[in-house]
C-alpha cells in the first residue's frame, strides 16, 4: 500500500478558466465596439481598428483576413496572432452578434460570440502570461457594462478549436492536445467545457487518451477558479496502468470536492487494451468515494469473468502467460477507509491459465486455476498488513492463510507472523489438484488416506535467532496403492543402472550391482565416509522420516539473513531422490516432486538402502560419481580403506563437488579447507564417531592425495572452469523424468 500523498500546492495548471476567458476577450471584446459602431462603408477602418486593438491586447503581431460587418453582426476570418510565418494562435472564424433593437438607441449589447475552428499552442506559462495581460488591459469596467456599450456577451461558444499546450506540469516534455468545445454564460459565470480526442502526456512515460472529457462549473470571481464540487465526465478514456496492463474504453465520472481534491467520488466502467477505444468491451467497474488522506472512503471494484483472448493486447504484454486465450479471470474487491486504515475484502477467480516461467518448471504449466477469498487490513503509515483470513481453493484442496506483515523500508524493522492451515483432504486430491506439467513424474500415482497441514512461521529481521518454523505436514496418513512402473520403488531396492548428465551434457554411468566395478555395498564403505556425510549433510538421517524441520528453519534463517537463497534444506533422502530420479534444476516443479518422492521412498526403502544408493551415485568431483570412483581417484584406495580424514574430505566435497575439486588440482589442501576439516573431525570426535586415538592421528586435517590422475594442474583447473561455465544442467537420464524404461540407459556418450 502506498502512503497517501501530501495535499497538492495550488498549481497554475488549474487556471484553465483564465485562459478560456482570455480567448473570449481576445476575439470578442477586443473588436466588437469598433466593428459595430462604424457603418459598413468604413470596412477598412474596422479592419485597421480591429488589428490595432488585438495587437495592443496581446503585445504581438496580428493579422485578420477579412472583417464582414452587417447590421447586428460581425464576422472575422483567418485571424493569426504571433509570428506571421509560424503563428502559435489562429482562429478560422469568429462571429459576434449584438442586440439589433439596442442599436437603434445607439447602444451596443453583445449577445453572442462564436469561435469556430483554429489552433492555440505553446507553453503553458506563455499562454497564462498572455491571458493575464489581456484580462488586465481589457477588464470590463462599470462604464462599459452599462449605458451605451456592454461588451460582455450573454453567451460565448467555442467549437473545433485545437489546443496543444506543453509544459503542463512543469516538465517541458509534458503535453496536452485536444479539440476544445466550450460554452460560457458570463453573467451567470457558468462554463461548459469539453475536450474531444484528448491526449495527455506527462513527459515521464504516462500517456492518457480520451474520446471526450467534459465538465460544467460556475467560476469564482477571484481567483478565477471553478467552484466545487467539480464533476468531470469521461468517455473512451484509456491509459497504461502498469507495464503489462492498460485500461481502455473507460466511461463514467470523477467528482472532486475542492481544489485540494480532499474528497473524490467516482463511477467508472471500462475494458482493457493498449489505447482508448470507445468500443472496448466493459469488463470492469469501480465506484465509490474516498478522502485523499484515506481517513474515510468506500470503494468497490468488480471485474466480470472474461476470457483473456478478448483482450489480446493485454495478453501479449504478459510474457510468462502463453496460449491462454481461453483462460478466464474475474473477481471483486471492496475497500473501506477509516482513520488512515484500509479494510479490504475480495474474491478472485482464475481458470485455464498457461504459464511459462523458468522458476516454475522447465515446460509450460497448463491449466493453472484457483479461487481466492481474502480479508485484509492495511495501515500504510505503519507499513502493516494484517490478514485475518485468506483462502485459496483448487478442486478439493483448500489452503487457509492468516497473519500480520510489517514491511517498512528499514530492513531491521520488518516482521512477519504467518499461520498456514490445510484442512484434511484426500491424499489423491493433493496430487490431482496440481497441473500435470508441474509434477510430471507423479502422474499415475494412486493414493489412499487423508492429508492435512498446520504451520506457524515467525520472522523478525531484528532477531533472526528468534525465527521459528513450527507445525506439522501430516502426509503419513497417505498410502500408495498404485504407481507407474518407472516410479516403482521396488526397482531401487534391486540392482539397477544409473546414468546422469554432467553440467556440459556428457554422461556418466554407475552400475549398482556387485562386480560392476562402480558399486560398493554399504557394509564395505568405510564408516568414516558415512559419519562425515551424517555430520556435514544430515545428522538426523537415521532418526527422521525424510524431512528434518530444524533444517528448514535453519535454511530459512540463513537465507533471510543473507538476503538470497544460499542454503537448501535437503536431507540425504531428498538428495538421493534428486540425483537418482530427478534433476538439479532450481524450479518449484522439481522441489514439489522431490518432496513427494522423498516421502514415497522413505515408506518403501530402508535407511541403509537409501544411504547405500546415495553414496554410490552422488557426485564427488567433476565427472566423479559414486564413492568407489571417488576413493580411487583421490586416494588410490578402495572405499573400505578410507581413514577418518579421507572420509571427511569426501563428505566436504558434496556441497560443491566441481568447485572444491580445486583442492585436488593444487595437490594439497588450502589452510581454509584444513580449518573445515579440523572442525568436522572435532564434531565427529565429540559425538563419539572417532575415538581418541584416531582423532590424535587424523584430527589435524592433513591428508595426502594420490595425484596419478591429476595430470597438468592448469588443465585440471581448466576442467573446473569449463564445467562451471556450462549451463546444460545435471539430471538423472534414467530417472523418472527421462522417459526411458527404468534401469535402461541411453546410448552412452564419450566419457572423455
Amino acid at each position: 500500500m502506498v502512503a497517501p500523498s501530501p495535499a497538492p500546492k495550488r498549481s497554475p495548471s488549474r487556471r484553465w478558466p483564465l485562459v478560456l476567458g482570455a480567448i473570449v476577450l481576445l476575439i470578442g471584446g477586443g473588436v466588437t465596439a469598433a466593428a459595430l459602431l462604424l457603418p459598413g462603408y468604413a470596412r477598412d477602418k474596422v479592419h485597421a481598428v480591429t488589428v490595432a486593438k488585438l495587437e495592443a491586447l496581446t503585445g504581438q503581431p496580428v493579422s485578420v483576413g477579412q472583417v464582414q460587418v452587417k447590421f447586428g453582426h460581425a464576422r472575422l476570418t483567418d485571424i493569426k496572432i504571433g509570428d506571421p510565418e509560424h503563428p502559435l494562435r489562429t482562429f478560422n472564424q469568429v462571429d459576434v452578434s449584438v442586440d439589433r433593437d439596442a442599436l437603434w438607441d445607439r447602444r451596443v449589447v453583445v449577445r453572442e460570440v462564436v469561435v469556430d475552428g483554429g489552433l492555440v499552442q505553446g507553453q503553458r506559462s506563455e499562454l497564462e502570461d498572455l491571458a493575464k495581460r489581456i484580462r488586465k488591459r481589457d477588464r470590463p469596467g462599470p462604464a462599459r457594462q452599462t449605458g451605451r456599450i456592454r461588451m460582455v456577451p450573454d453567451r460565448i461558444h467555442i467549437q473545433g478549436l485545437t489546443v496543444d499546450v506543453r509544459g503542463i506540469n512543469g516538465n517541458p516534455e509534458s503535453r496536452v492536445v485536444g479539440r476544445l468545445e466550450a460554452t460560457a454564460w458570463p453573467a451567470q459565470r457558468v462554463v461548459q467545457l469539453a475536450v474531444a480526442d484528448a491526449h495527455l502526456d506527462d513527459g515521464a512515460g504516462r500517456v492518457v487518451h480520451a474520446n471526450a472529457i467534459a465538465t460544467q462549473t460556475v467560476l469564482e470571481r477571484s481567483p478565477t477558479l471553478p467552484t466545487f464540487p467539480l464533476r468531470v465526465e469521461f468517455s473512451g478514456l484509456g491509459t497504461q496502468v502498469t507495464e503489462q496492463i492498460a485500461v481502455a474504453g473507460t466511461d463514467g465520472f470523477v467528482e472532486i470536492s475542492d481544489i485540494s481534491a480532499s474528497r473524490v467520488e467516482m463511477d467508472l466502467q471500462g475494458g482493457f487494451a493498449d489505447r482508448g477505444d470507445a468500443g472496448a468491451e466493459k469488463l470492469w467497474s469501480v465506484a465509490g468515494w474516498l478522502r485523499r488522506d484515506l481517513s474515510e472512503g468506500d470503494v468497490r471494484l468488480t471485474m466480470e469473468d472474461f476470457e483473456l483472448g478478448r483482450v489480446p493486447q493485454v495478453l501479449s504484454r504478459l510474457p510468462t502467460v502463453v496460449d491462454s486465450e481461453y483462460g478466464t479471470v474475474g473477481g471483486r474487491l471492496a475497500v473501506v477507509f477509516g482513520n488512515g486504515i484500509a479494510r479490504a475484502e475480495g474474491h478472485l477467480a482464475v481458470e485455464g491459465i498457461n504459464v511459462n516461467h523458468r522458476t516454475l518448471a522447465r515446460q509450460v504449466v497448463k491449466g493453472i486455476g484457483f479461487e481466492l477469498d481474502f480479508a485484509a487490513e492495511i495501515d500504510p503509515a505503519a507499513f502493516r498488513v494484517r490478514v485475518p483470513i485468506a483462502s485459496v481453493q483448487r478442486d478439493e484442496i483448500r489452503v487457509e492463510v492468516s497473519g500480520e506483515f510489517v514491511h517498512p523500508p528499514t530492513r531491521e524493522d520488518r516482521r512477519y507472523d504467518i499461520s498456514l492451515r490445510m484442512p484434511p483432504a484426500p491424499c489423491q486430491s493433493l496430487v490431482t489438484a496440481l497441473p500435470p506439467q508441474l509434477i510430471p513424474s507423479l502422474q499415475g500415482f494412486i493414493l489412499d488416506g487423508t492429508v492435512h497441514a498446520d504451520l506457524e512461521v515467525h520472522i523478525d529481521y531484528a532477531d533472526f535467532d528468534a525465527l521459528s518454523l513450527d507445525g506439522d505436514v501430516d502426509v503419513w496418513g497417505c498410502k500408495v496403492v498404485g504407481q507407474p512402473a518407472a516410479a516403482d520403488a521396488a526397482r531401487l531396492a534391486r540392482t539397477f543402472t544409473h546414468t546422469a548428465t554432467m553440467r556440459d551434457g556428457r554422461t556418466r554411468t554407475v552400475r549398482l550391482y556387485p562386480g560392476s566395478g562402480s558399486f560398493t555395498s554399504l557394509a564395505l564403505i568405510s564408516p568414516y565416509v558415512q559419519y562425515g556425510v551424517l555430520t556435514t549433510e544430515d545428522g538426523g538421517f537415521y532418526r527422521h522420516r525424510g524431512f528434518l524441520p530444524s533444517q528448514f528453519e535453519t535454511a530459512l534463517r540463513r537465507n533471510l539473513d543473507a538476503g538470497e537463497v544460499r542454503l537448501g534444506a535437503s536431507t540425504i533422502t531428498m538428495q538421493m531422490v534428486k540425483n537418482v530420479l530427478l534433476s538439479h534444476e532450481r524450479t518449484l516443479s522439481r522441489k514439489l516432486q522431490e518432496m513427494f518422492l522423498t516421502w514415497y521412498v522413505e515408506t518403501e526403502l530402508s535407511k541403509e538402502r537409501i544411504m547405500e544408493i546415495y553414496l554410490n551415485v552422488v557426485e564427488f568431483g567433476p565427472g566423479i560419481y559414486g564413492v568407489t570412483r571417488a576413493a580411487d581417484h583421490y586416494f588410490g584406495k578402495h572405499p573400505a580403506d578410507l581413514d577418518p580424514a579421507e572420509g571427511v574430505y569426501l563428505a566436504l566435497m558434496l556441497p560443491s563437488p566441481v568447485r572444491r575439486h580445486s583442492q585436488y588440482c593444487r595437490g594439497e589442501l588450502t589452510d581454509g579447507f584444513k580449518v573445515k576439516m579440523r572442525r568436522i573431525l572435532g564434531i565427529m570426535h565429540g559425538r563419539g564417531r572417532i575415538d581418541d586415538l584416531d582423532f590424535a592421528l587424523y584430527g589435524t586435517g592433513e591428508l595426502v592425495f594420490d595425484l596419478s590422475e591429476r595430470g597438468d594442474p592448469g588443465a585440471c583447473r581448466a576442467q573446473i572452469e569449463h564445467l562451471m561455465a556450462s549451463r546444460q544442467g545435471q539430471r538423472a537420464v534414467t530417472g523418472l523424468l527421462s522417459g526411458l524404461p527404468p534401469g535402461l540407459p541411453p546410448e552412452p556418450e564419450s566419457d572423455g
